[in-house]
Parts: structure tokens; sequence; C-alpha cells
């Protein structure tokens, strides 16, 4: 919704959609990434299990975006965390400047690692498997937690990520200057674990004025 200028959305989640969609709100257009599906009042990631995988298709992370933000944005997400297979990456991701089509996705994404191992601001340069690093030294000491809230805003050229509260990840980068705000979510080569062990309960993204 949009109050004076203001663009907000929340959500809890609260539908079964595959793929998400809360009356076409969110967004995802790539055909060489997976989508998020909403179950159990969690957004989730759907990238196959049990699948070994290589090379840049191993970077089809789920993700879905919003419409109708200025450059300028922040969002909030919720944490879920079940039970993890440890062998193998897990990942909650928000998503900043995004943009995308069949075969390109773009913007900036903030992740943070099941056990908080690492903390990261990545930049997608467009095809699937392209990438570059802003930020790959931050961390979460004592791990992630259930309930644990990912924060993450794109404000000029500074992206920054935090974790309840506190800056894990900070860069800064003009590349982009448009593009919404969403959620992603990653797990290793292996395709380990089961499905929603590592997701979203709520989000909430506001314009910055």
């Amino acid at each position: 919704m949009s109050d004076a200028g203001v663009v907000h959305y929340e959500t809890k989640f609260d539908l079964a959609e595959s793929p998400i969609s809360e009356n076409g709100a969110w967004h995802h257009a790539g055909v060489d990434w997976t989508k998020v599906d909403t179950e159990d009042g969690n957004a989730v990631g759907t990238q196959l299990l049990g699948v070994n995988r290589s090379g840049p298709t191993a970077y089809d992370d789920s993700y879905a975006y919003l419409s109708g933000f200025p450059a300028d944005q922040r969002a909030t997400a919720v944490v879920h965390l079940g039970t993890i297979d440890g062998s193998c990456t897990h990942e909650v991701e928000i998503i900043l400047r995004w943009a995308d089509s069949d075969h390109s996705a773009r913007g900036y994404e903030c992740n943070v690692a099941w056990d908080g191992s690492y903390a990261q601001i990545v930049r997608w340069n467009g095809a699937v498997g392209d990438y570059t690093y802003l930020d790959e030294n931050g961390s979460v000491p004592g791990g992630i937690h259930d309930g644990d809230i990912v924060s993450a805003s794109a404000i000029g050229n500074t992206i920054t990520l935090s974790v309840n509260g506190t800056v894990r990840a900070t860069a800064t980068d003009a590349t982009f200057t448009d593009g919404n705000p969403g959620v992603g979510f990653w797990r290793g080569m292996s395709g380990c674990g089961t499905r929603g062990d590592y997701g979203f309960t709520s989000f909430e993204a506001d314009s910055v004025p």
C-alpha cells in the first residue's frame, strides 16, 4: 500500500501459494531460477532437494519481489529456523533493487547463513551464476535462531545488512539505481535438508524518504 508517497508492504505469509502471489503483489519472471512458495505461515525456497549441482546453474536461488518502490528502500524479515542438515549451506536472503526477465535477474542480495558463519552482500549481474561479492566478510557470532530479525537497506549507494539490529555487512555500489525489495533462499550444491527448514515467517518493506 502507499500513503502520501510512502510505499509500504507487509505480510505474515498466511496464504498457501505455489508460487507466492498475494493477489499479484509478488513477481518472478526469471526462468533460470526457482520460485518461492508459502506454506504453514512461512515463505520457503523450492530448489530441488538431494540433487548434486555444479556450475552456474547451481545458483538457481528461489526469489520473489514486490513492485512500485523507489530506489531508497529497506526490508525486514523474521526467520523460521527448523531442523537443519549442516552438510550443506542454507541461506535466507533479502533482495533489494531487484528486477528480472526470462534470463536475467539483477540487484542486491543480502544473505545470512543458518549458522551465522557468514553474512554477505552480493550483487547479481544478470545471468544465472554471474555475481559479485560486495562484502563477504560478515558473520553472526552465536549463530541464527528461530525468530531472529534480518533487515537490509539500500539508501543512495550504501547497502546495509543487519541481524537483530546489529550491522553485519555493508557495501557501497552505484550499479543499480532502481528495482524492488523481496526475499530469496538458497541451499548448497548437494541440495541437502528439507523443504522449509530455513525460511521467513513475515516480511515488511518500506520506501525511505
